[in-house]
């Protein structure tokens, strides 16, 4: 198992624990046979609305609460699509962080105001 994959459903484990729901985002998943399936398969995904860069978790909370999570382990950092789509979801007024630990969602949801 990725050591990112790992990481996430600690902190999906944590936000359920703290009273959160989250929904995971699929973007990084492995599509399956040659180089042309993968093609049309992506492309498809696109067409679904698949946006590459999107987060990894949308988080819920109480009140009509909405934030986005990007995961990343220590000494990862966010693509140049990733950073696109945080700046657009911050320009819409969403809420965005990267977390790489527990510390980092207790904080995160901190300067949210959702603790």
């Amino acid at each position: 198992m990725r050591p990112e994959t790992q990481l996430q459903r600690t902190l999906v484990r944590y936000l359920t624990v703290k009273g959160y729901r989250s929904v995971a985002i699929p973007n990084g998943a492995v599509l399956r046979g040659d180089k042309m399936d993968r093609a049309r398969q992506m492309a498809n995904l696109k067409r679904d609305g698949l946006t590459p860069g999107f987060p990894d978790l949308i988080v819920y909370g109480t009140d009509g609460r909405v934030g986005h999570i990007e995961v990343k382990i220590e000494g990862r950092y966010q693509s140049a699509s990733q950073k696109d789509c945080e700046r657009w979801l911050t320009e819409l007024g969403q809420k965005v962080a990267v977390c790489r630990s527990i510390e980092d969602i207790d904080e995160t949801l901190q300067q949210w105001g959702w603790q």
